[in-house]
């Protein structure tokens, strides 16, 4: 044990952040407040993967410079906490442990008195080290990911709420208020004496809260490929010129997955090729990435039809998505979109003759089955009495609620659930029909993310 004992121009603290060794590659930080970018510096000098929990106040406990910083970086994860958030611990992996009175900001790294203590590794038994690893758990358990779509937000608050300084005092309500409008998506639980599952209604937050972050990290993971893919990919000949990006972005994955990953190895089953491939991407996601661009950018032609997707199915789906605000869309339309949708096809086929009324010997190809899903789809409703024209117009158009609560509910929330209209089914058509505002989504989406080495949960899992 090291004692942090900083005083006058000892600054022991500081110190330790400029010598971490190259093998860290992970660093774990709680800390209330953050005001300067050392620890960012260190990151991106480093290449470390910083998972970061913050005080997110509309008075910047944490700095909205740093955050924004911080939401732009591959390699950096932002958690914010709104309220009971007072921590000061950074767990350097592999390294050790720093816990003590420092935030992070220009005072106490190099004015302040402040005293804290850091532990090597070696020295932790085996209970603390399951001690520090259960209380970041719990960080992550309670919190949700903040994400390039709040880099908007930010923007938009910071311009709200620009002000003479004589009217700060007279605004500083109404800022609070506005901060809580735009922001409290981030905050769906205390983190400080509340627990879970006391009650029906937190069962049911967990469980939200649960799908929100892995939503939101996705969807970051997502838009990391995407920028990735604007900044250094020459597009194949066969795609169209102006084709949507995020779609293009989706396709990508899809030919990799399919054209790349699966014929690399033929001899394992497609979770262990996944899996083989995230062990090996880990912590070099960027070069993985980009392996993936220079492959795809030489393709000669589609190898799974995704020139097909791009060119044809994306903007079909999409222009007849658009109609749904003024009306409802016909059994013909609602086809002609599920015709086009990977994860109806494949539901289609697999569900049983019985669900749709059908005899037991009944066969019929792809494309008939998924006419048979939709004609019995459109005769579906929730427990609201909610059609699959409403249900889809809530889920694409209801721009109200968050893109990610509206997919919950269509997939969760018995107002909204439709029979056989699973979370795959309903992250890909959101995909397709709004590519302006979030990313297609299905499981498939998943394992190209995870062999890039990305931490991405698959559905089956």
């Amino acid at each position: 044990m090291v004692l942090f004992l900083d005083k006058g121009t000892t600054r022991k603290f500081a110190t330790l952040l400029k010598k971490v060794p190259p093998s860290v590659d992970r660093i774990s930080a709680a800390i209330a407040f953050t005001r300067d970018g050392t620890l960012l510096d260190l990151c991106e000098k480093q290449n470390i993967a910083l998972e970061w929990w913050g005080l997110f106040t509309a008075d910047e406990a944490t700095s909205f410079a740093l955050i924004k910083r911080a939401l732009s970086a591959s390699n950096v994860r932002f958690y914010p906490f709104t309220e009971l958030f007072h921590p000061k611990i950074i767990w350097f992996h592999g390294y050790g442990v720093y816990l003590g009175s420092h935030n992070m900001t220009y005072s106490a790294l190099m004015n302040n008195v402040e005293v804290g203590v850091f532990l090597p590794e070696e020295d932790l038994s085996e209970s603390q080290v399951g001690e520090i690893t259960e209380f970041f758990a719990y960080l992550r358990q309670r919190s949700v990911l903040a994400t390039n779509e709040d880099l908007e937000r930010i923007e938009t608050f910071l311009s709200e709420t620009q002000l003479d300084q004589e009217k700060v005092d007279e605004y500083a309500q109404g800022k609070q208020e506005l901060f809580e409008e735009r922001f409290g998506h981030l905050f769906n639980l205390k983190a400080g004496v509340t627990d879970f599952e006391k009650s029906k209604g937190d069962a049911i937050k967990k469980r939200r809260l649960a799908f929100l972050k892995e939503w939101r990290e996705t969807q970051k993971y997502l838009s990391i490929v995407r920028e990735q893919m604007l900044e250094t990919c020459v597009q194949p000949p066969w795609i169209s010129s102006d084709a949507d990006p995020t779609i293009i972005t989706d396709q990508l994955l899809h030919a990799y997955y399919y054209g790349y990953i699966l014929p690399k190895y033929r001899e394992y089953k497609s979770i262990e090729a996944v899996n083989e491939e995230y062990r090996k991407n880990r912590g070099q996601q960027s070069t993985a990435l980009q392996s993936a661009i220079s492959w795809w950018e030489k393709l000669e032609r589609a190898p799974n039809n995704e020139d097909i997707h791009i060119n044809e199915w994306g903007p079909t789906v999409r222009d007849i998505l658009a109609n749904l605000p003024g009306r409802d869309l016909s059994v013909d339309e609602l086809t002609e979109v599920f015709l086009r949708n990977h994860a109806v096809r494949n539901h289609a086929r697999q569900v049983e003759n019985s669900v749709y009324g059908l005899e037991p010997g009944f066969a019929a190809d792809e494309d008939e089955r998924v006419r048979i899903y939709t004609r019995w789809l459109h005769g579906k409703e929730t427990s609201a009495g909610l059609g699959v024209n409403e249900v889809l117009r809530f889920l694409l158009f209801e721009n109200r609620i968050d893109i990610e609560d509206r997919v919950f509910d269509t997939v969760y929330d018995p107002k909204y659930r439709l029979e056989h209209f699973g979370r795959s089914i309903v992250g890909e058509i959101i995909g397709w029909g709004r590519p302006d505002v979030t990313h297609l989504r299905n499981n498939r989406v998943n394992k190209a993310l995870r062999c890039f080495g990305y931490d991405v949960r698959l559905f089956s899992e």
